[in-house]
C-alpha cells in the first residue's frame, strides 16, 4: 500500500462522507422536533437517544466539513475547529451506551424504576460529555517544539496529528474499547436472564413488535361455574328474582327478572368449588373460556416488570448500531498500529461510510422503539385521528382507577376478547349449562374458595369503560 492516498480516492472519500453526514443529520433533526414537539415520543430510551443527539449533530457539522480542514492549513480556525468537534463528540455515543446499559443493569437486577433511573440522567449527561470535553479542550493548547500542535491534518480530516498517536488511544480509542467491553458484559448477563424466561419473552424478540405486553391483563380472572339463584332456598328458580331499576339492579342475562327477589342480591356471588374440579396439584380447573391469560402474564406478575425489558430490548438495539460504527475504525486504527508506514484505502473508505452514520441509525432504532408515535404523527399530518398509544399496562390499581377516568383508554387489544370470553361464559352458565351444586361437609366435601376479580356488574362496567 502507498503511504498516502491519490487525489481521486481522497475526492472519493470526501464525497461519500457528506453524503452519509446529509443521512444523519436528517434524522437527527427528525429526533430533536420530534422528542420537542410531538406526541408519544417522550420514552425513557428515547430521552438518553434525544441527549445523545446532540453529540451526533456536532459530529456530523465536522464531518461536512471534510477535506476542507486539512486544506485551509493546521493553525486556521476551520482546522482547529472540526478537530476539536471530533475529538468532543466521536466518543460520546459510546459513553451513553454505557450508561444505558448500566440503566439495564439497574432495571433487571437491581428492580430500579424508570422515575429512579431519569433522576440519573444529568449526571450521565455531564459524565458523557465531561469526559470529552476536557481532553478536547486541553488539546487546543498543547503544542511542542519537536512534534507542534496536537490538532492537525488527519488524512480524512482535522484531527489528532499522527505524531500525537498516544493521545488518540489513551483519550478516544482505549476509553471506547473499556467502555464497550463493560456494556458488552452486561448485555450477556441480560441475555442469560433473557435466556431463563424465553418462554414469557418470546414476543420480545422481534424488534419491530413494539409492545409485546400491550393489551396484557395483569389480574387474573378466576371465574368458575355458579347458580345465579339464591343460596336460601335449593328449589329457588330464575323466576324468583326480579330486577329493579330504581334500586340500581340490572337485569342479568337469560334470567326472567319479572320474578320476586326473596332477598337475592345480583351483586353478591359466592363462589364455592367441588374438590373433584381440582386436578392433582389441589388448583381449581376452569372451562377454556374462562382462561383470561397471556404468554406475557406470568412476567407482569414477576418481580421485573415489562417496562424494564422493553427499555432492556431498546438498549441493546442502540448497542448494536453502536458496534456498526465502531468495528471497522476499530480495525482500521489497529491497522495502523501494526503498519505504521501503509494506508488501507478500503479501510479508510468504509470509516467514511460507518462513522458519519452513527445519527442514522440511532434513528432507525429511535423510529424502532416509537411505532405508534410514528403512526400518529403521518395520521395527524393527514388529519386523521390517532391510534390509541401502546404504552400502557392494566393491573389492578388501572382497573380500579378506570371507572373514575372518563379520559383513559385501556389497551384495546386482547380486552376486547376478554371482556367477551368473560361475558359468553356468564350468559351460558345464567342459561343452566353449569349449576353449582351445594356442598355438604358431613359427606366429606372439602370447601375451597376463589379470589374473584369479577362478577356480572364488574364486567359490564369494565366493557362500559373499555368502550367509552
Amino acid at each position: 500500500m502507498a503511504v498516502t492516498l491519490s487525489s481521486s480516492q481522497l475526492n472519493a472519500m470526501q464525497i461519500t462522507e457528506r453524503v452519509t453526514s446529509i443521512f444523519s443529520l436528517l434524522g437527527i433533526l427528525f429526533i430533536l422536533s420530534t422528542f420537542l414537539l410531538a406526541r408519544g415520543f417522550d420514552k425513557p430510551i428515547n430521552r438518553l437517544i434525544f441527549l445523545a443527539s446532540w453529540s451526533n449533530l456536532g459530529m456530523n457539522i465536522a464531518t461536512l466539513i471534510a477535506q476542507d480542514g486539512p486544506a485551509a492549513g493546521q493553525t486556521s480556525a476551520l482546522c482547529q475547529f472540526q478537530a476539536w468537534a471530533i475529538q468532543m463528540f466521536l466518543g460520546v455515543d459510546v459513553f451513553w451506551a454505557l450508561c444505558m446499559s448500566f440503566n439495564v443493569y439497574l432495571a433487571l437486577f437491581r428492580d430500579w424504576t424508570a422515575q429512579r433511573m431519569r433522576a440519573q440522567e444529568w449526571k450521565y449527561f455531564v459524565g458523557c460529555y465531561g469526559a470529552s470535553f476536557i481532553p478536547a479542550l486541553a488539546y487546543l493548547f498543547i503544542e511542542t517544539e519537536s512534534r507542534g500542535k496536537v490538532y492537525g491534518p488527519a488524512l480524512l480530516w482535522c484531527w489528532v496529528m499522527p505524531e500525537w498517536i498516544i493521545l488518540r488511544m489513551s483519550t478516544l480509542y482505549g476509553i471506547v474499547w473499556v467502555a464497550i467491553f463493560f456494556a458488552f458484559c452486561i448485555y450477556c448477563l441480560a441475555f442469560i436472564k433473557v435466556w431463563h424466561n424465553r418462554h414469557e419473552l418470546s414476543g420480545l424478540f422481534n424488534p419491530f413488535n413494539e409492545d409485546p405486553f400491550a393489551g396484557t391483563i395483569t389480574t387474573d380472572i378466576e371465574i368458575v361455574r355458579t347458580s345465579r339463584y339464591p343460596s336460601s332456598t335449593s328449589d329457588s328458580k330464575p323466576s324468583d328474582y326480579r330486577c329493579d331499576p330504581e334500586a340500581g339492579q340490572l337485569p342479568i342475562p337469560g334470567v326472567d327478572n319479572k320474578g320476586g327477589q326473596n332477598g337475592f342480591d345480583p351483586y353478591s356471588v359466592n363462589v364455592e368449588a367441588d374438590p373433584q374440579d381440582a386436578d392433582t396439584d389441589g388448583r381449581l380447573t376452569r372451562p377454556e373460556v374462562f382462561h383470561v391469560r397471556s404468554m406475557t402474564r406470568n412476567h407482569a406478575l414477576s418481580k421485573t416488570n415489562p417496562d424494564a425489558w422493553l427499555y432492556a430490548r431498546a438498549a441493546f438495539l442502540f448497542f448494536c448500531a453502536l458496534l456498526i460504527s465502531w468495528v471497522v475504525p476499530s480495525i482500521n486504527r489497529l491497522y495502523s498500529l501494526a503498519n505504521p508506514d501503509k494506508l488501507n484505502f478500503g479501510l479508510n473508505y468504509t470509516v467514511t461510510i460507518v462513522l458519519p452514520l452513527q445519527g442514522f441509525w440511532n434513528t432507525c432504532v429511535y423510529i424502532i422503539t416509537s411505532q405508534t408515535a410514528c403512526k400518529n404523527l403521518i395520521r395527524s399530518m393527514r388529519g386523521k385521528p390517532e391510534l390509541p398509544r401502546r404504552n400502557a399496562y392494566v393491573d389492578d390499581s388501572d382497573l380500579d382507577k378506570a371507572g373514575n377516568d372518563a379520559g383513559r383508554s385501556l389497551p384495546k387489544k386482547g380486552v376486547n376478547k376478554a371482556i367477551d370470553k368473560v361475558a359468553a361464559g356468564l350468559s351460558k352458565s345464567s342459561k343452566g349449562g353449569g349449576k353449582f351444586e351445594r356442598l355438604d361437609n358431613a359427606k366429606g366435601l372439602e370447601r375451597q374458595s376463589v379470589r374473584t376479580e369479577s362478577d356480572v356488574s364488574s364486567v359490564m362496567s369494565l366493557a362500559a369503560v373499555h368502550h367509552r
